[in-house]
């Protein structure tokens, strides 16, 4: 016996079968649909169901801050078509009563065609990236360096200074090497301050020699020593703020001093003297550390 059911087009519409969107809950870590991060809701057509993500929670407490970069993506499927033509089914029944009842059932599907149809999709994706606290931190490491210069310093191995002042006193030059490559010009050749007159062909860098002594020299433009006069020197131009560690240079015990020199309002420099322990003053080596002035400055140098 045979049955033969013709279905010639089949549609089934889910519309909507997926939406993603904003919901204002907190984030569950599962739930019955085994999905994390997702929660199902149900339309009244039973044939269609919706899925919502959940949104980051707005923290606003002291405990619980805003985050610093916050990326919120949501996908959005209007519409989901199946489409199956010429679908047919054919039953084959073979029952028999006599000889305690018997019963044979065959069935013979064919498709044709299925065709699958997505359309409307859309998607979102919000990123904030709040930069308050990186302009904070900036803000508060310039202000510790323009209250403090000798933090600017930091992470200098200066205790790896060579200093090449066996004829210091008698105006031998000194061999200085620093562990950081590319220092400012000013501060590797120990210069306090400069005055330049370009017009003039006359300048004029105050040097803070390996001995001690404050020295004016001469030059001219193209930054030939042309004179070079002793105009002072650190315990009677510079002053000490307290700064007083022992250490060993050249193989020698020595303390490590700090002095500011100030000759002029808007100028600040801060120095370390290398002066030797039990050697009557003697002065081993030193190095201009920061500089702090107002206005410009140019330099001339070889």
């Amino acid at each position: 016996m045979f049955f033969p059911l013709n279905y010639t087009t089949l549609i089934f519409s889910l519309l909507p079968l997926l939406a993603l969107t904003n919901a204002q809950s907190s984030i569950s870590t599962s739930n019955s649909t085994g999905y994390t991060g997702y929660n199902l809701t149900l339309s009244s057509d039973p044939e269609s169901a919706t899925y919502d993500t959940e949104d980051t929670p707005a923290n606003v407490s002291t405990t619980f801050p805003p985050p610093d970069v916050y990326l919120n993506a949501s996908v959005h499927i209007g519409e989901i078509d199946i489409l199956v033509a010429n679908l047919s089914a054919k039953i084959n029944l073979d029952a028999s009563v006599l000889n305690l009842l018997k019963f044979n059932a065959g069935v013979d599907l064919s498709i044709d065609r299925v065709s699958l149809t997505i359309q409307n999709v859309t998607a979102k994706v919000l990123l904030e990236a709040r930069l308050e606290n990186l302009v904070l931190m900036i803000d508060d490491i310039l202000h510790s360096l323009d209250l403090n210069p000798v933090l600017a310093t930091l992470g200098q191995d200066l205790t790896n200074i060579t200093n090449t002042t066996v004829g210091a006193l008698t105006g031998a030059t000194s061999n200085l090497k620093r562990s950081v490559p590319l220092q400012p010009y000013d501060l590797v050749h120990n210069i306090l301050f400069s005055t330049n007159d370009y017009s003039g062909n006359t300048h004029k860098n105050r040097i803070l020699e390996q001995n001690g002594d404050i020295v004016d020299q001469l030059l001219d433009n193209d930054g030939n020593i042309q004179s070079q006069t002793v105009v002072g020197s650190y315990l009677k131009d510079m002053s000490f703020n307290g700064d007083n560690v022992t250490v060993t240079l050249g193989g020698r015990e020595a303390q490590k001093l700090e002095y500011v020199y100030e000759p002029f309002r808007g100028l600040s420099v801060v120095s370390f003297v290398w002066v030797a322990v039990g050697g009557a003053g003697e002065v081993l080596g030193t190095q201009v550390l920061s500089e702090r002035f107002a206005g410009g400055e140019s330099t001339i140098g070889d």
